[in-house]
């Protein structure tokens, strides 16, 4: 990376990072650090949950993964974070909101029993303690596909940005998460859009695209073409492509109404309204960063087709960035990967 790209990295990430100290000061109740004191607007929270609902493993396993099976895969980011959202803001959520509970598992304690609600919070810890280490390995694949550092260097950049984020959260609670993920999805959007554009230009466009894909086949005899429609793709077993959207959608109905990191969210709203209205913006929002990141995993079927072992797909968006970035642009798609990674 060139001195600009990084003085974009340092400048972009380091502002938010001192923005999340800075609101720290003004927590000084539980309301406050649990639920940002139910002031929270709804196109700020809308923000937030594109934020949370998108991070840097997402950038490289769904890259990764749309060159191997193709964009069936839209359909948890598309159908199911549409019904998800709605389920959850319009209906499960008002009830602990009304209730005046801080989280999930309080609210299941009052139903259930102590029994209940630990087992909820320590199947949490688990799931948010195997999803963080996933983040921290594929930020550390990312930075040693794009950054020229040594192994040494890119740990210490990553435990440095556990270390600063951990310190803002603990100490600002939820009020300072959303104010820092709503800067930082700006920050994430324009570097997605970047990183779209040079791909689809370097492709030639959808055209272009089309008109490749439709002249290949995959190992197994089938047009490439069929990775553009999530009707159409045939795994190697001729699973019907109705039941991964079917799955999908499933995940994406659980991860909405479960996942303590989305619905604590919605109980900081200041409002019903603000509530329902954050779900919706979240979701609009994540639908075209995730169908273009998928998209570009197809697109990488055109421009790098030498890629045979699937494992090695992964590491699509790594050169792609390389590739196809000028200076400065490259910066600021760095930032934003550290920014969803944050």
């Amino acid at each position: 990376m060139s001195l600009l790209d990084w003085f974009i990295v340092f400048i972009l990430n380091g502002s938010v990072i001192a923005f999340g100290f800075y609101l720290a000061r003004g927590t000084k109740s539980s309301s406050d650090w649990f639920l940002g004191g139910r002031s929270l607007p709804w196109w700020g929270l809308g923000l937030s949950i594109f934020a949370t609902s998108v991070d840097n493993a997402d950038a490289i396993s769904l890259t990764g993964f749309a060159y191997n099976h193709g964009m069936h895969i839209i359909a948890v980011y598309t159908i199911a974070s549409v019904f998800g959202a709605i389920v959850a803001a319009f209906f499960v959520v008002p009830a602990l909101y009304r209730g005046g509970f801080f989280t999930n598992a309080e609210y299941l304690e009052t139903r259930y029993g102590k029994s209940i609600r630990t087992f909820s919070a320590l199947i949490q810890i688990q799931y948010r303690t195997t999803m963080l280490g996933l983040m921290i390995w594929s930020i550390y694949l990312m930075l040693q596909g794009i950054l020229d550092i040594s192994p040494v260097q890119c740990w210490a950049l990553i435990v440095l940005l556990v270390i600063f984020t951990a310190a803002y959260t603990t100490w600002g609670g939820l009020t300072s998460v959303v104010w820092t993920d709503a800067l930082q999805s700006l920050i994430m959007m324009a570097g997605g859009i970047a990183i779209f554009r040079a791909v689809w230009v370097a492709s030639g466009g959808w055209t272009a695209t089309v008109e490749k894909l439709s002249q290949t086949a995959d190992e197994n005899g089938q047009p490439l073409i069929n990775w553009l429609h999530i009707g159409e793709f045939q795994d190697s077993n001729s699973t019907s492509p109705y039941l991964f959207v079917i799955g999908w959608t499933i995940i994406g109905l659980c991860y909405y109404t479960v996942n303590h990191t989305q619905t604590m969210r919605l109980m900081g709203a200041r409002s019903l309204w603000d509530m329902k209205m954050a779900a919706l913006l979240g979701c609009f929002l994540i639908m075209p960063i995730m169908i273009g990141t998928a998209l570009m995993g197809v697109m990488g079927r055109v421009l790098v087709p030498e890629i045979t072992d699937p494992s090695k797909a992964d590491q699509l968006f790594p050169y792609f960035a390389n590739q196809y970035l000028e200076p400065g642009i490259k910066g600021l798609v760095v930032a934003g990967i550290l920014s969803a990674a944050i």
